[in-house]
């Protein structure tokens, strides 16, 4: 139970986390700064896919059927599979 507390604390600070990156991503693009656009939305992806993980461990350890945390799971595997934040085009 004490692993599933620690987990759910780093799912709200990772989820804190890519409020922030995508913040900064539109701040970003308002000022047209493409570089720090494009690093703040590869944060952002590498934060959704972190997201996943955590709430994959959660439901596992959980021990939780095909519920509503199951459904959401699969919504944000496919959305940080299929992200739409710009990509970064390194030269």
């Amino acid at each position: 139970m004490h692993t599933l507390n620690h987990l759910e604390e780093i799912l709200k600070q990772k989820e804190q986390a890519l409020i922030q990156y995508v913040r900064y991503m539109r701040e970003a693009q308002d000022s047209e700064n493409q570089d720090m656009a494009a690093l703040f939305a590869d944060l952002a992806k590498a934060e959704e896919k972190h997201i996943t993980v955590v709430r994959n461990q959660l439901v596992d350890m959980s021990g939780e059927g095909d519920g509503a945390l199951n459904q959401y799971q699969r919504i944000n595997e496919y959305n940080s599979q299929n992200s739409l934040y710009p990509t970064t085009q390194v030269h």
